[in-house]
């Protein structure tokens, strides 16, 4: 269910775990918004150095450390098994009270397993930005991508109202237009079909026989906002497919279902069936970018 809003406390100290196109977009909403100190921890130097010049962080480093613990919020923008080894190895740095979230595309049973992993009075409250852009890496941030934007947060029973809040709170002062709450079997069930699948579908359109030389002086709008995400990170795409496989594959059987068929109803030139088909999918996609649904 959707939430009000909040207000959201700038005089705190955000750490940033992964500065890339999310964490970089992270950190830029973040300064954009006065946030007191931001501090970011990522690999490529370049990025750290990048960051710190444009005055979007206030420190970075290479690699965990006590310096964790003046953290009040923690966001991890990485993948799950490298978040995973993350806190492992620097849980002991966390500070009571210390809010941690993430930004991870599945959810399965992580928020139990980190659960284990954290000292006493640290809370994990597992969410996801539905925000992002073609590209990666720190340069293809922008604090713009939550304009607009969905949030979803997963609680668990164990986190805190008021820390659910603050994340709220956040995503919020963001940009983000929603903020909604489900289950993890929720979120990977909706997330299989409103992300995943259409991912697989532009990278197939782009991967088709019928690409030539020739298609680039055909494409207009429609091809280059359905192809539009094929522009792919696919490491991270394909960790995301394989860990919530079951999901996706009753999406692609479903879809592979509803094109069946229009293709039965092509070839039995069946025009009112055709017609009525566009009709109710012209209906249902100006209910969804009005906020309705027609069963």
């Amino acid at each position: 269910m959707e939430q009000g809003d909040c207000n959201f406390a700038t005089e705190q100290t955000i750490g940033i775990i992964g500065l890339g196109l999310i964490g970089g977009s992270y950190a830029k909403g973040l300064r954009r918004l006065g946030t007191a100190k931001l501090i970011a921890v990522d690999v490529d130097e370049e990025a750290l150095q990048a960051a710190l010049a444009d005055g979007v962080i206030d420190e970075g480093h290479r690699a965990g450390g006590e310096f964790l613990a003046q953290a009040d919020m923690l966001i991890f923008c990485m993948a799950a098994d490298a978040m995973l080894e993350f806190i492992r190895r620097n849980a002991a740095h966390f500070k009571d009270g210390t809010i941690l979230t993430d930004v991870t595309g599945i959810k399965g049973d992580m928020a139990r397993t980190i659960e284990g992993m954290l000292p006493a009075g640290v809370d994990f409250i597992s969410g996801h930005p539905m925000a992002g852009r073609e590209g990666k890496g720190y340069g293809m941030s922008q604090a713009e991508i939550f304009d607009g934007a969905n949030y979803i947060i997963v609680p668990s029973p164990a986190n805190k109202a008021e820390h659910i809040s603050k994340v709220r709170a956040m995503a919020y002062a963001l940009g983000c237009a929603h903020v909604v709450t489900v289950s993890p079997e929720e979120h990977d069930k909706l997330i299989a079909y409103t992300s995943s699948l259409p991912h697989v579908l532009a990278t197939a359109l782009v991967n088709s026989e019928a690409m030539s030389p020739m298609t680039k002086f055909f494409v207009a709008g429609s091809f280059r906002d359905g192809t539009r995400v094929a522009d792919i990170n696919a490491p991270l795409w394909t960790k995301l497919f394989l860990s919530n496989k079951e999901n996706l594959l009753y999406e692609i059987d479903r879809f592979g279902d509803a094109l069946q068929t229009f293709a039965d109803m092509l070839r039995r030139e069946d025009t009112p069936a055709i017609t009525q088909y566009l009709q109710q999918a012209a209906m249902r996609r100006r209910e969804l970018v009005h906020e309705k649904h027609t069963p």
